[in-house]
C-alpha cells in the first residue's frame, strides 16, 4: 500500500515513534535511511537530533513541541517499558531542545494539517499531512503527505529522472 502512495511520502511509526515502514518517496523527503545511531528509524531522535530536519521545518519549534506532547501520551501507555526511558535519556544528553520541551506538559493536538519543509535537494516542499491508526494495531500509525501542485510534480520529476 505504501509504494502505491508513491510520490505521496508516507510511512507507518509504532508505539516508541519507530520507522516500520515507508515508501521511496518518504525516505527521499526525511531521508529514513539515513543512519542515526544510537536510534536509527525513531521520528523523535530525528526530529531532535538531526540539523536537517531542524533546519527544514518553518517551524520547527512549534511542531517540536506538539510532537513531545503526542510522544509522551504514548510513553504514558507504556510505563514499564524501559526502551521509552533509554529513548528519552538519550534525548536529553544530545538536545538541550528536547530537554526544554520535555519538561513543559503540554496538551497533545493533532500534528496533521499543512507542512512546509526546505529540502536540501527539492527545495521548498508543501504538503497536507494526514494521520491514520489502524483499529487492530492502536500503536501503529500510518502518516500520509499529500503534496500540493508544484510539490508533486517537482516528486513525480524526482522519481522519473532518479
Amino acid at each position: 500500500m505504501l509504494n502505491e502512495l508513491n510520490p505521496n511520502p508516507a510511512y507507518v511509526i509504532g508505539k516508541k515513534w519507530d520507522f516500520l515502514a515507508w515508501n521511496k518517496a518518504a525516505d527521499a523527503v526525511f531521508t529514513i535511511n539515513k543512519v542515526s545511531p544510537p536510534h536509527d528509524y525513531n521520528l523523535m531522535w530525528r526530529q531532535f537530533t538531526d540539523p536537517v530536519w531542524k533546519e527544514g521545518s518553518e517551524d520547527w519549534e512549534r511542531v517540536s513541541r506538539r510532537m513531545i506532547a503526542e510522544f509522551r501520551t504514548s510513553r504514558a501507555r507504556y510505563l514499564n517499558d524501559d526502551s521509552f526511558d533509554k529513548l528519552i535519556e538519550d534525548l536529553k544528553g544530545t538536545s538541550a531542545d528536547f530537554t526544554r520541551m520535555w519538561q513543559y506538559h503540554e496538551v497533545p493536538s493533532s500534528l496533521d494539517g499543512y507542512k512546509r519543509l526546505l529540502h536540501p535537494t527539492l527545495g521548498v516542499i508543501e504538503f497536507e499531512h494526514v494521520t491514520l491508526q489502524f483499529p487492530n494495531e492502536p500503536d501503529q500509525r500510518i502518516m500520509i503527505y499529500m503534496p500540493q501542485s508544484t510539490t508533486k510534480s517537482r516528486l513525480e520529476h524526482y522519481f522519473t529522472h532518479e
